[in-house]
């Protein structure tokens, strides 16, 4: 555990130089679409940036990992501005990419992977404090499967439904700096 937290804090301190290089990007929204079953936790995020400035931005972007990033499974990542794919390269516990970002312009970036369903599956939301704003608007949903039992969160959820007998549930979040990161444990046992 202390390596991984060595490991994440030599990202945030990469991502740091970054930010105050190009502060002229702000990281300001987030929807992101969490599927656990009895193999995978899917993470299916939409992330919105706003490039403040009168110039052609070209911001790095660093996404990290709870696991090393050679245990990701699927990446993909898409400028949803120009339908593009996206290519990145792994670092230990993340991967980074580049965003072209025009001036007083908004770019929405898709980014999709998956990862062994384990018994604490984390999404990594931290970070976010790097950009020195609160997201504005944060939507997280999960769905599971019937046979899936949560043990619990780290965010109590605004809202919980059964639909065609899968658990749904949804956060809502404005003006967002979180302290810590989206756990969901489960009961591995069923």
């Amino acid at each position: 555990m202390k390596e991984v937290k060595f490991i994440l804090f030599s990202v945030f301190v990469f991502v740091s130089s970054f930010l105050v290089a190009q502060n002229s990007v702000s990281f300001f929204e987030e929807h992101v679409d969490f599927r656990i079953d009895s193999n995978f936790f899917c993470i299916n995020g939409i992330y919105s940036f706003y490039n403040n400035s009168n110039e052609v931005v070209n911001q790095k972007i660093i996404f990290p990992f709870d696991i090393k990033a050679e245990m990701i499974d699927s990446i993909r990542i898409i400028d949803l501005n120009r339908l593009k794919i996206l290519q990145y390269n792994n670092l230990e516990h993340a991967i980074f990419f580049n965003l072209d970002l025009l001036p007083k312009d908004t770019l929405d970036i898709n980014i999709y992977y998956r990862q062994k369903t384990s018994i604490e599956n984390t999404y990594i939301i931290t970070t976010t404090q790097l950009w020195g704003n609160p997201l504005e608007k944060a939507f997280y949903s999960l769905t599971t499967p019937k046979g899936i039992i949560i043990d619990s969160f780290s965010y109590i959820p605004d809202l919980i439904n059964i639909v065609d007998g899968e658990r749904f549930y949804l956060w809502k979040k404005f003006h967002f700096s979180p302290q810590i990161d989206f756990k969901i444990l489960i009961d591995k046992a069923n």
